[in-house]
């Protein structure tokens, strides 16, 4: 049984890696700044709905997996745990943008998110689709190297 786990985690991984490879670091010149605004609202808006205690009330901006995915509940969990390790949200500061080497019809926002109780600054990953709508929302610690 734990061959297999191991034989799993490592395919899941090879994945993950392989799909991060498909994407290319933007340069800052060629960097979108409508599409910069857009995630950076989001993640601004969503971070402090929840510091505030409330829930963030999804509109047109997000996909549906993603609504259905981050339920009031689990913007509670999150937020909860974000405060514990970090302490409350204060803001974010865009860092980077990378882009699908092939189709460009996804990209991916990387943002190092300030918090009261902490120096270390976590990534705050926002990726948008072709419709400019998000299609992913990470919280995960700081790298340079797109994970």
């Amino acid at each position: 049984m734990k061959s297999i786990l191991l034989l799993l985690a490592a395919t899941i991984i090879f994945n993950l890696n392989s799909t991060c490879q498909d994407f290319k670091k933007a340069e800052d010149s060629k960097a979108d700044k409508g599409k910069i605004k857009i995630a950076q609202d989001f993640a601004t808006n969503f971070l402090t709905k929840l510091k505030s205690g409330k829930e963030y009330q999804f509109q047109d901006e997000a996909i549906d997996a993603l609504k259905n995915q981050l339920t009031g509940e689990t913007q509670k969990l999150v937020y909860q745990q974000l405060k514990t390790q970090f302490g409350d949200f204060q803001s974010l500061e865009y860092s980077e943008t990378w882009v699908q080497s092939n189709s460009k019809s996804v990209s991916i926002y990387r943002f190092k998110g300030r918090f009261d109780k902490s120096t270390a600054q976590p990534e705050i990953r926002v990726v948008l689709n072709e419709s400019d709508k998000i299609a992913g929302f990470f919280i995960k610690p700081w790298s340079d190297m797109l994970n």
